[in-house]
């Protein structure tokens, strides 16, 4: 095995008072609840057993009105601790990838996008805790996402007309994870704290990692931190491992609240600060000899603060900001940084909540967003500096039509982006020259939806939205090679808005007796921009590109607007058969379909494929359990220059047990054991660049051990 000490060096960069602050969240979790806290958390635990069985009441935070999951129409994904937990994920695209509906970019074990419907990068929205991830995840699929799965409380990702809040980025859907790091209310007896270890057999995989939160006064303070180390991945068939498939990544956060309640308004007001380090490498290098790692570091400074109010107009108000300064190197086997892309934005947002004025109840808000990209070395011949400033103002309202049985949801949003770089001029394909160029747009976007409540636990929806996104900056000015996905990127300084009219019925039925969801959806697209590949090929140099030059290293790719359709169906339910005592079992199933295909003929590349899945599941106090598949079908709908992929089952079983409370110092204890790909099958992703040189891991087995205080 090659040396790899460069690697390393991330954590060690990290100031001495973050590493001890990491240090502590990790280590001093356990100790620091005292027997009474402990104690006073198993009394109230103990006072109602049959509420562990029952499914928690879960609020979806992500929209303007939270309320509860089963009172929404909406189609909304919730992940939950637990299952973040048992995850073996190490991306936000790994931990969403089986939800209906959603798939993942796979490109590398540090770097997964997740995809929604079809859609990716500039269309679906990644944020945290209400405010954009702050990196160049969407500039390339070999980018990570700086936010580990491990720091989230939980994971929503919403779409739907309450999105139009977040912007035409967000016009596929929005992925908000969600953390405390901003206390929002004060511990449960003045302390709460967890601490978790894992392994995973695939990749020698260890994890561990902690969070805290504590009271002094009106002020909550909160601490959490993480470690994480994988080596390459053993993939099915030969022993034998996916080279460069390692990954290695750490986090440190601290933040504190005052927590306001005086009667009149109530509420907190608080910041956080954090930093984030991940390494990892790109598998199935174009040079197996000098292979290429990311070196990716973060710093992030949120704001954050939510009011309520006991009378007057305004029910609420909800403001949010953030800073982020985000940096990754590409560094070859001997320590050689050959692209470097730094990232620099600013975001901020005010909501005010109304009362009732007439029918209608809801939110009004404003939303201000400063981008500014470079990069060196190759990055720099792919995409120039380029800044990006928006400022936009949205609505959201709710009007009853028969009570609480019927309501109409209305949303909209007006939004000015400007966007400056440099283009390509290639008119003289052997004399090719950049100029500057500034474009502005104004997207203009709106929303119309029922919800209608036909009985208890039961919820019908139907929306419709015309939604217009102003082209990034990668797809206007990209102009070179892109060694990551082995392509020449072209962009066109000339794109216009891409506009996308959807339609979308859904139901849903909530209850741990039976739960069912349904979506069918269809989106047209007038200019949808995505990557035609021209069928040229190219080495470094636009110059190089054939049948002008003689270039064979990389395929050509233009930015293209060409009307799309977009359509599909996904849905998932469980049900319970039989119950004995505290203890319930039941069956669970799943399917999802998206098809979309270019007006003109052909279809949009890298479409995920359809899926089915069906599992059984047994659910008590204190042992749980798991067993299903999720099988994915060929995909052969193909775009020009596209590859066939295989089908696949992905087979998985999971056992929890959740040790008596008398037998340790914690208040929940639990340990768990996951299986995943038990049939160790070739797994290969449609929608990834890499997939026909890197295959998805092999059978693993992963251990997971928590305690909460």
């Amino acid at each position: 095995m090659r040396d790899r000490v460069h690697r390393h060096q991330g954590f060690n960069r990290l100031k001495t008072g973050h590493r001890r602050l990491l240090l502590t969240a990790v280590s001093a979790l356990a100790l620091a609840a005292g027997p009474a806290l402990a104690q006073g958390a198993a009394e109230e635990e103990s006072g109602n057993t049959d509420a562990a069985l029952e499914l928690p009441t879960l609020v979806v935070t992500g929209l303007p009105l939270a309320a509860p999951l089963d009172e929404l129409a909406a189609p909304v994904t919730v992940i939950t601790r637990d299952e973040i937990l048992t995850s073996s994920a190490r991306t936000i695209g790994g931990l969403l990838k089986d939800e209906p509906g959603i798939s993942e970019s796979a490109f590398a074990a540090g770097a997964s996008r997740p995809i929604i419907r079809g859609l990716d990068n500039t269309r679906v929205r990644i944020q945290e805790n209400g405010i954009g991830a702050g990196d160049v995840s969407a500039v390339s699929e070999d980018h990570g996402i700086p936010i580990d799965p491990y720091s989230a409380e939980r994971v929503e990702v919403i779409r739907g007309p309450a999105v139009l809040r977040y912007g035409s980025e967000a016009m596929g859907g929005v992925v908000n994870v969600i953390n405390s790091r901003i206390p929002k209310a004060m511990p449960r007896g003045g302390f709460e704290a967890e601490a978790s270890a894992s392994y995973d057999s695939v990749s020698t995989g260890r994890q561990a990692g902690g969070m805290a939160k504590a009271s002094a006064g009106n002020v909550v303070w909160h601490a959490d931190g993480f470690l994480r180390k994988a080596d390459d991945y053993l993939i099915p068939g030969a022993v034998s491992r996916q080279s460069e498939s390692w990954a290695e990544s750490s986090g440190v956060a601290g933040g504190a609240s005052l927590i306001v309640g005086n009667g009149d308004v109530d509420g907190h007001v608080g910041a956080s600060i954090s930093y984030y380090d991940s390494k990892y490498g790109i598998p199935a290098p174009g040079n197996p000899a000098n292979p290429v790692h990311i070196d990716m570091n973060q710093t992030k400074v949120q704001l954050g603060s939510d009011l309520e109010f006991a009378g007057g107009i305004l029910s609420g108000v909800s403001l949010s900001g953030g800073y982020s300064d985000y940096t990754h190197g590409e560094v070859d086997a001997a320590g050689v940084t050959g692209s470097r892309f730094d990232n620099e934005e600013w975001e901020g947002r005010a909501e005010f909540l109304h009362r009732a004025i007439g029918p209608f109840t809801g939110a009004v808000g404003i939303h201000a967003h400063r981008r500014k990209i470079s990069a060196e070395g190759e990055g720099g011949e792919l995409l120039a500096p380029a800044k990006m400033e928006s400022i936009a103002a949205f609505i959201f309202e709710e009007m009853p039509i028969a009570g609480e049985a019927l309501k109409l949801q209305l949303g909209g949003r007006i939004e000015n982006v400007d966007v400056s770089g440099r283009a390509l001029d290639y008119s003289d394909p052997l004399a090719p020259f950049d100029y500057p160029v500034s474009r502005s747009f104004t997207p203009g976007s709106v929303s119309a939806g029922l919800v209608f409540n036909p009985a208890e636990k039961w919820v019908f929806g139907l929306t419709a939205q015309h939604v217009e996104r102003a082209p990034d900056a990668l797809e206007l000015f990209s102009k070179g090679p892109h060694e990551a996905t082995e392509t020449f990127e072209v962009g066109d300084p000339a794109l216009g808005k891409e506009k996308a009219l959807s339609f979308e019925a859904n139901v849903r039925r909530a209850g741990d007796d039976f739960s069912f969801e349904a979506a069918i959806f269809h989106t047209s697209f007038k200019d949808f921009i995505y990557k035609r590949l021209t069928g040229e090929t190219c080495d470094d140099d636009f110059d190089t590109c054939t049948p002008h030059g003689a270039g064979d290293e990389l395929d050509q790719v233009f930015f293209t607007q060409e009307d799309a359709t977009f359509r599909g169906f996904e849905t998932r339910g469980s049900v319970t058969l039989a119950r004995f005592g505290t203890a319930r079992a039941g069956i669970t199933g799943q399917f999802d379909v998206v098809r979309a295909k270019l007006d003109a003929g052909g279809n949009v590349p890298r479409i995920p494929p359809m899926r089915a899945g069906a599992g059984v599941f047994y659910e008590d106090v204190q042992l749980s359990g798991r067993f299903g598949f999720l099988h994915a079908f060929k995909q052969d709908r193909l775009s020009p220059n596209e590859t066939e992929t295989g089908s696949y089952t992905d087979l998985k079983a999971e056992l929890r047990y959740r040790l008596p409370e008398g037998l340790s110092g914690a208040s929940a204890y639990e340990i768990a054991i996951v299986g995943e790909n038990l049939l160790n099958h070739d797994i290969r992703t449609h929608s990834s660049f890499k997939k026909n040189d890197v295959l998805q891991p092999g059978r693993n087995v992963r251990l997971v051990a928590t305690a909460r205080f």
